[in-house]
């Protein structure tokens, strides 16, 4: 019997047992990291990240963290592993049957949470795995210059700001619209959203604030 179902044994009700025992096996069997298809659709889409060195840097921040991570389940899993040892020992050690038994309990205890952390980390590897492709796709982004940089960086703000403009304006305002897009351009633009879309809430407070006077 392994830890998770030795677990199942304060269940009284067989059937609930049971449903306990069959939820173990499809949890094992999950896959709770993200996919391939969520990472490209969901992560480093098109339209959050419309060109190819936007997808690059998020892919970047995103191995950034995972390597925390993994520096962090470094320490715990470690911890955990020492604190077996201590139980381990202190088992060999105590003479009173009780105690040994809580010290087993507890021994258990830290197994099942070190294999859940040691479950955790092959998710994160296995999500960074995706990124590093992405990262490893683009030689060319890995050692640019800061003006390079610079002008990358600029042209994915650009078609992000053209993929939600609405978005873009209501949060960032007409001084950075004209910026992304150019003066002429966002213009065009604001004519076609104020005729087919309305006026943003700022604009019809202005408004307001100009009837008022």
């Amino acid at each position: 019997m392994n830890k998770m179902n030795k677990a199942l044994t304060i269940i009284e009700n067989p059937e609930d047992k049971e449903m306990f025992q069959k939820v173990a096996e499809f949890l094992d069997k999950t896959n709770t990291g993200m996919t391939k298809i969520q990472i490209e659709n969901f992560v480093l889409n098109d339209i959050e990240f419309p060109t190819e060195y936007g997808k690059f840097v998020q892919a970047q921040a995103e191995l950034g963290l995972r390597f925390t991570q993994v520096v962090d389940y470094y320490y715990q899993i470690k911890e955990k592993e020492i604190q077996i040892k201590i139980k381990e020992r202190d088992q060999k050690k105590e003479t009173d049957e009780l105690k040994k038994e809580l010290l087993e309990l507890q021994q258990e205890k830290l197994e099942i949470q070190l294999l859940a952390l040691k479950k955790e980390l092959k998710r994160v590897c296995q999500e960074a795995r995706h990124f590093f492709a992405v990262y490893q796709k683009h030689p060319e982004f890995q050692n640019l210059t800061p003006e390079e940089a610079f002008k990358l960086e600029a042209e994915n703000w650009a078609k992000k700001t053209m993929n939600m403009p609405t978005v873009f304006e209501e949060r960032y305002g007409e001084s950075y619209m004209k910026k992304a897009l150019g003066d002429e351009n966002y213009k065009k633009y604001k004519e076609l959203r104020q005729k087919g879309f309305g006026l943003l809430p700022r604009e019809m407070f202005e408004i307001k604030q100009l009837k008022g006077k």
